[in-house]
């Protein structure tokens, strides 16, 4: 249940894949969420990712049958999830901080190239940490659950920031 009065839904955002680029502040090798995604602020999301074939972390997990690694579908869920609040008028430019995450499940192996449909919804926010409840489909079959909980922040220079997530 979401408890924060400030979230307000606006209806669905289709946000082309530069629109989520702009809104993410990962980048590559580490920007995931690399297609549309359909968002409404607040509330919930429905995003893509494909995972390159070529990516380094396929050399070593695992030599001659590559998975894609758990942590990186749970990363992918995370910057989804931020999608949500980014395009509402609270959080629109903030950075976002990956701070949590319980009853994740993997339920079936991604494979290199598999396109990755990403769904959820804000299931709580408290104090600015928000919990979100994530999916990962792939071929209309469900790969992975988990709820991941972020946070959200001002951007700072590098030369203000002393290493910790609150500041």
């Amino acid at each position: 249940m979401v408890s924060e009065a400030t979230v307000e839904t606006r209806g669905t955002l289709r946000l082309s894949r530069e629109q989520v680029r702009e809104l993410l502040p990962q980048r590559e090798p580490f920007l995931f969420v690399n297609g549309p995604a359909d968002v409404v602020p607040g509330v919930s999301v429905a995003a893509q990712a494909t995972y390159a074939e070529g990516s380094l972390y396929y050399v070593g997990h695992f030599p001659g049958f590559p998975v894609t690694p758990g942590v990186i579908i749970i990363e992918t869920m995370a910057q989804a999830a931020s999608l949500m609040m980014l395009t509402t008028p609270r959080y629109s430019g903030q950075i976002v901080y990956f701070v949590g995450i319980q009853e994740a499940r993997f339920l079936r192996a991604v494979p290199p190239g598999a396109v990755v449909r990403l769904t959820g919804s804000v299931v709580s926010i408290r104090h600015g940490v928000v919990e979100s409840r994530m999916e990962a489909w792939m071929g209309g079959i469900r790969a992975a659950v988990a709820i991941v909980t972020c946070t959200f922040r001002p951007h700072r220079s590098p030369s203000n920031q002393e290493g910790n997530v609150g500041g």
